[in-house]
Protein backbone atom coordinates (compact mmCIF):
# COMPACT_ATOMS: atom_id res chain seq x y z
CA UNK A 1 0.00 0.00 0.00
CA UNK A 2 1.61 3.22 -1.18
CA UNK A 3 -0.23 5.35 1.39
CA UNK A 4 0.64 3.15 4.34
CA UNK A 5 3.91 4.94 5.30
CA UNK A 6 2.10 8.30 5.05
CA UNK A 7 -0.68 7.05 7.34
CA UNK A 8 1.94 5.70 9.72
CA UNK A 9 3.70 9.08 9.79
CA UNK A 10 0.45 10.89 10.64
CA UNK A 11 -0.30 8.32 13.34
CA UNK A 12 3.21 8.86 14.70
CA UNK A 13 2.58 12.58 15.07
CA UNK A 14 -0.54 11.95 17.14
CA UNK A 15 1.09 9.21 19.21
CA UNK A 16 4.05 11.51 19.81
CA UNK A 17 1.92 13.95 21.80
CA UNK A 18 1.20 11.29 24.41
CA UNK A 19 4.40 9.28 24.31
CA UNK A 20 6.42 12.46 24.85
CA UNK A 21 4.39 13.03 28.01
CA UNK A 22 5.15 9.45 29.09
CA UNK A 23 8.87 10.03 28.63
CA UNK A 24 8.87 13.23 30.68
CA UNK A 25 6.68 11.63 33.35
CA UNK A 26 8.95 8.61 33.78
CA UNK A 27 12.30 10.38 33.36
CA UNK A 28 12.76 10.34 37.11
CA UNK A 29 15.48 8.55 39.02
CA UNK A 30 14.58 5.40 40.92
CA UNK A 31 12.66 6.36 44.04
CA UNK A 32 11.88 9.93 42.86
CA UNK A 33 8.36 11.16 42.17
CA UNK A 34 7.11 10.90 38.60
CA UNK A 35 6.42 14.18 36.88
CA UNK A 36 3.96 15.68 34.41
CA UNK A 37 5.59 18.87 33.20
CA UNK A 38 8.62 20.20 31.43
CA UNK A 39 11.73 19.85 33.64
CA UNK A 40 12.86 23.40 32.80
CA UNK A 41 9.54 25.22 33.24
CA UNK A 42 6.13 24.81 34.87
CA UNK A 43 4.19 23.99 31.69
CA UNK A 44 2.26 20.73 31.60
CA UNK A 45 2.37 18.57 28.50
CA UNK A 46 -0.81 17.91 26.51
CA UNK A 47 -0.62 14.18 27.14
CA UNK A 48 -0.11 14.82 30.85
CA UNK A 49 -3.21 17.03 30.99
CA UNK A 50 -5.28 14.25 29.45
CA UNK A 51 -3.75 11.74 31.88
CA UNK A 52 -4.60 13.94 34.86
CA UNK A 53 -8.16 14.41 33.61
CA UNK A 54 -8.66 10.65 33.23
CA UNK A 55 -6.95 9.50 36.42
CA UNK A 56 -7.82 12.43 38.67
CA UNK A 57 -4.21 12.57 39.83
CA UNK A 58 -3.75 16.06 41.25
CA UNK A 59 -0.24 15.70 42.60
CA UNK A 60 2.32 16.05 39.81
CA UNK A 61 5.78 15.36 41.13
CA UNK A 62 9.05 16.86 40.11
CA UNK A 63 12.36 15.18 39.55
CA UNK A 64 15.92 16.34 39.28
CA UNK A 65 16.82 14.10 36.36
CA UNK A 66 17.89 15.31 32.93
CA UNK A 67 15.78 16.54 30.04
CA UNK A 68 14.05 14.22 27.60
CA UNK A 69 12.86 15.34 24.18
CA UNK A 70 11.59 12.35 22.20
CA UNK A 71 10.47 12.23 18.61
CA UNK A 72 7.91 9.53 19.28
CA UNK A 73 6.37 7.60 16.45
CA UNK A 74 9.29 8.49 14.18
CA UNK A 75 10.12 4.89 13.19
CA UNK A 76 6.55 4.11 12.12
CA UNK A 77 6.81 5.14 8.44
CA UNK A 78 9.94 3.02 7.96
CA UNK A 79 8.43 0.05 9.75
CA UNK A 80 5.25 0.37 7.68
CA UNK A 81 7.31 0.42 4.50
CA UNK A 82 9.48 -2.53 5.55
CA UNK A 83 6.92 -4.98 6.92
CA UNK A 84 3.57 -3.58 5.78
CA UNK A 85 1.01 -5.85 4.10
CA UNK A 86 0.48 -5.86 0.38
CA UNK A 87 -2.82 -5.55 -1.39
CA UNK A 88 -5.42 -8.19 -0.47
CA UNK A 89 -6.35 -10.44 -3.35
CA UNK A 90 -9.41 -12.61 -3.73
CA UNK A 91 -11.61 -13.40 -0.68
CA UNK A 92 -9.57 -16.51 0.03
CA UNK A 93 -6.53 -14.30 0.49
CA UNK A 94 -7.82 -12.33 3.47
CA UNK A 95 -6.21 -14.65 6.01
CA UNK A 96 -2.66 -13.95 4.77
CA UNK A 97 -3.53 -10.24 4.60
CA UNK A 98 -4.71 -10.33 8.21
CA UNK A 99 -1.49 -12.11 9.14
CA UNK A 100 0.62 -9.40 7.48
CA UNK A 101 -1.46 -6.64 9.09
CA UNK A 102 -1.00 -8.19 12.55
CA UNK A 103 2.73 -8.45 11.87
CA UNK A 104 2.86 -4.77 10.91
CA UNK A 105 0.95 -3.73 14.04
CA UNK A 106 3.30 -5.82 16.19
CA UNK A 107 6.39 -3.99 14.92
CA UNK A 108 4.68 -0.58 15.08
CA UNK A 109 3.65 -1.25 18.68
CA UNK A 110 7.21 -2.23 19.49
CA UNK A 111 8.60 0.85 17.73
CA UNK A 112 6.43 3.28 19.71
CA UNK A 113 7.29 1.76 23.07
CA UNK A 114 10.96 1.45 22.20
CA UNK A 115 11.09 5.20 21.52
CA UNK A 116 9.74 5.80 25.02
CA UNK A 117 12.19 3.32 26.54
CA UNK A 118 15.16 4.78 24.66
CA UNK A 119 14.55 8.36 25.77
CA UNK A 120 13.86 7.43 29.38
CA UNK A 121 17.07 5.40 29.41
CA UNK A 122 19.00 8.33 27.95
CA UNK A 123 17.56 10.69 30.56
CA UNK A 124 17.89 8.65 33.75
CA UNK A 125 19.57 5.37 32.78
CA UNK A 126 16.68 3.04 33.52
CA UNK A 127 14.19 1.03 31.48
CA UNK A 128 10.78 1.05 33.24
CA UNK A 129 9.37 -2.46 33.53
CA UNK A 130 5.85 -1.32 32.65
CA UNK A 131 6.92 -0.27 29.16
CA UNK A 132 9.15 -3.29 28.59
CA UNK A 133 6.35 -5.62 29.69
CA UNK A 134 3.79 -3.80 27.54
CA UNK A 135 6.12 -4.03 24.55
CA UNK A 136 6.67 -7.74 25.07
CA UNK A 137 3.02 -8.64 25.62
CA UNK A 138 1.75 -6.53 22.74
CA UNK A 139 4.37 -7.69 20.27
CA UNK A 140 4.08 -11.34 21.28
CA UNK A 141 0.29 -11.26 21.19
CA UNK A 142 0.10 -9.68 17.74
CA UNK A 143 2.72 -12.04 16.34
CA UNK A 144 0.64 -14.93 17.69
CA UNK A 145 -2.35 -13.56 15.75
CA UNK A 146 -0.15 -13.32 12.65
CA UNK A 147 1.01 -16.91 13.12
CA UNK A 148 -2.56 -18.19 13.56
CA UNK A 149 -3.89 -16.30 10.53
CA UNK A 150 -0.97 -17.11 8.25
CA UNK A 151 0.02 -20.54 9.51
CA UNK A 152 3.43 -19.20 10.48
CA UNK A 153 3.92 -21.35 13.57
CA UNK A 154 7.55 -21.94 12.68
CA UNK A 155 8.16 -18.20 12.72
CA UNK A 156 6.40 -17.93 16.09
CA UNK A 157 8.65 -20.67 17.46
CA UNK A 158 11.64 -18.77 16.10
CA UNK A 159 10.39 -15.64 17.86
CA UNK A 160 10.19 -17.44 21.19
CA UNK A 161 13.61 -19.00 20.78
CA UNK A 162 15.05 -15.68 19.62
CA UNK A 163 13.77 -13.94 22.74
CA UNK A 164 15.23 -16.61 24.98
CA UNK A 165 18.56 -16.63 23.14
CA UNK A 166 19.12 -12.87 23.20
CA UNK A 167 17.92 -12.54 26.80
CA UNK A 168 20.21 -15.41 27.81
CA UNK A 169 23.17 -13.75 26.12
CA UNK A 170 22.54 -10.44 27.89
CA UNK A 171 21.96 -12.25 31.18
CA UNK A 172 25.40 -13.83 30.80
CA UNK A 173 26.90 -10.38 30.20
CA UNK A 174 25.10 -9.08 33.29
CA UNK A 175 26.43 -11.92 35.45
CA UNK A 176 29.97 -11.38 34.18
CA UNK A 177 29.89 -7.60 34.64
CA UNK A 178 26.84 -6.28 36.56
CA UNK A 179 28.22 -2.74 36.41
CA UNK A 180 28.23 -2.73 32.62
CA UNK A 181 24.83 -4.28 31.95
CA UNK A 182 21.55 -4.00 33.86
CA UNK A 183 18.59 -6.32 34.28
CA UNK A 184 16.54 -3.78 32.35
CA UNK A 185 18.76 -4.48 29.35
CA UNK A 186 18.20 -8.22 29.79
CA UNK A 187 14.42 -7.75 29.78
CA UNK A 188 14.60 -5.49 26.75
CA UNK A 189 16.76 -8.08 24.99
CA UNK A 190 13.99 -10.65 25.45
CA UNK A 191 11.50 -8.34 23.72
CA UNK A 192 13.81 -7.34 20.88
CA UNK A 193 14.96 -10.93 20.44
CA UNK A 194 11.34 -12.03 20.04
CA UNK A 195 10.75 -9.53 17.25
CA UNK A 196 14.04 -10.32 15.51
CA UNK A 197 13.58 -14.07 15.95
CA UNK A 198 10.27 -13.82 14.11
CA UNK A 199 12.21 -12.52 11.08
CA UNK A 200 14.84 -15.26 11.31
CA UNK A 201 18.17 -16.04 12.91
CA UNK A 202 20.04 -13.82 10.44
CA UNK A 203 17.99 -10.84 11.59
CA UNK A 204 18.57 -11.78 15.23
CA UNK A 205 22.35 -11.96 14.83
CA UNK A 206 22.45 -8.80 12.73
CA UNK A 207 20.32 -6.85 15.19
CA UNK A 208 22.45 -7.90 18.15
CA UNK A 209 25.69 -7.16 16.30
CA UNK A 210 24.53 -3.74 15.08
CA UNK A 211 23.50 -2.80 18.61
CA UNK A 212 26.96 -3.55 19.96
CA UNK A 213 28.55 -1.82 16.96
CA UNK A 214 26.51 1.35 17.56
CA UNK A 215 27.43 1.32 21.24
CA UNK A 216 31.10 0.78 20.46
CA UNK A 217 31.17 3.64 17.95
CA UNK A 218 29.54 5.93 20.50
CA UNK A 219 32.13 4.94 23.11
CA UNK A 220 34.97 5.63 20.68
CA UNK A 221 33.43 9.01 19.83
CA UNK A 222 33.35 9.91 23.54
CA UNK A 223 37.04 9.09 23.86
CA UNK A 224 38.04 10.94 20.68
CA UNK A 225 36.09 14.03 21.75
CA UNK A 226 37.56 13.72 25.25
CA UNK A 227 34.12 13.50 26.83
CA UNK A 228 34.77 10.12 28.34
CA UNK A 229 37.26 7.33 28.86
CA UNK A 230 37.39 3.56 28.43
CA UNK A 231 35.71 3.22 31.82
CA UNK A 232 32.87 5.64 31.05
CA UNK A 233 29.37 4.21 31.46
CA UNK A 234 26.39 5.13 29.31
CA UNK A 235 22.88 3.71 28.77
CA UNK A 236 22.95 0.81 26.34
CA UNK A 237 19.21 0.41 25.75
CA UNK A 238 19.05 2.99 22.92
CA UNK A 239 21.83 1.20 21.04
CA UNK A 240 20.08 -2.14 21.44
CA UNK A 241 16.98 -0.57 19.92
CA UNK A 242 18.90 1.11 17.09
CA UNK A 243 20.56 -2.18 16.16
CA UNK A 244 17.31 -4.13 16.28
CA UNK A 245 15.36 -1.73 14.08
CA UNK A 246 18.26 -1.35 11.67
CA UNK A 247 17.98 -5.10 11.13
CA UNK A 248 14.19 -4.87 10.77
CA UNK A 249 14.34 -2.05 8.23
CA UNK A 250 17.25 -3.21 6.13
Amino acid sequence: MALLPVAAALAGLLIGLFSRALVVRHSAAEGDSLRYGCPSCTALLLGALVWKAVTGDASPGSASSGDAAPVAGGPLPGVAWAVGPGEPGDPAGWAPYLAELAELLAFCWLAVLCVVLAFVDLAVRRLPDRFTLAAGLGTGGLLTVAAAAGGRWGDLLGAGLGGLALAGFYLLLFLVNPAGMGLGDVKLAAVLGTALGWLGWNALVAGAFLGFLAGALYGVALIVLRRGSRKSEFPFGPFMIIGAFAAVLF
